[in-house]
């Protein structure tokens, strides 16, 4: 044998001489090191979609939502944010007389989502009542039911914890409502 061809032979004698366990370590480098070029792959593309969907002016994702400035709002001014006039607008609704910006619920909250009807007003009524009639769509709670109250106040600690508060409405029709039972002779009438 000449010189030239163990040199070129070498390598691939020892390759072929190494245990099954050190090949099984190459080929493990080599498929983790393909693994990480995959995410970086994906990582990059996920960053590009996003960065023209800033350019192209889409909704954005919900932890991008920038939520509203806050500030009381009378009840025709609460009325523009509820989604219909344009849908990258910001989604605001009231119960009990305070403002919740819903914007990062968009799904829920937005055209065409089941709660959309809540949006631009103070619907404590409808919130009391479990209902999305129209005409429970204002704040006028003077006379509900315990079990009414109890509803009320369930979705207001909901909103309170999950959005954040942009003010009051200024011109509130909400009075708080007073807990009245429910006897036997008023059901029996």
């Amino acid at each position: 044998m000449t010189a030239f061809s163990s040199v070129l032979l070498s390598p691939l004698a020892s390759y072929f001489s190494t245990t099954e366990d050190e090949v099984f370590h190459v080929v493990k480098c080599v498929l983790a090191f393909l693994f990480l070029l995959l995410c970086d792959r994906i990582l990059k593309q996920h960053e590009k979609n996003e960065k023209e969907k800033k350019a192209i002016g889409e909704p954005m994702t919900t932890d991008d939502v920038m939520t509203m400035k806050k500030g009381d709002l009378t009840r025709k001014e609460l009325k523009q944010f509820d989604g219909k006039s344009d849908d990258k607008h910001f989604l605001l609704l009231a119960c009990k007389g305070t403002i919740f910006d819903v914007t990062r619920g968009r799904d829920f909250y937005g055209p065409g989502g089941p709660y959309n009807c809540f949006c631009g007003k103070d619907a404590s009524l409808a919130f009391a009542k479990v209902s999305t009639a129209e005409e429970h769509m204002n704040a006028k709670c003077s006379n509900l039911f315990a079990m009414e109250v109890d509803a009320l106040n369930d979705w207001y600690r909901k909103f309170e914890e999950k959005y954040p508060v942009v003010g009051k409405v200024r011109d509130s029709d909400f009075k708080a409502p007073k807990k009245r039972k429910k006897t036997l002779k008023a059901s029996s009438k």
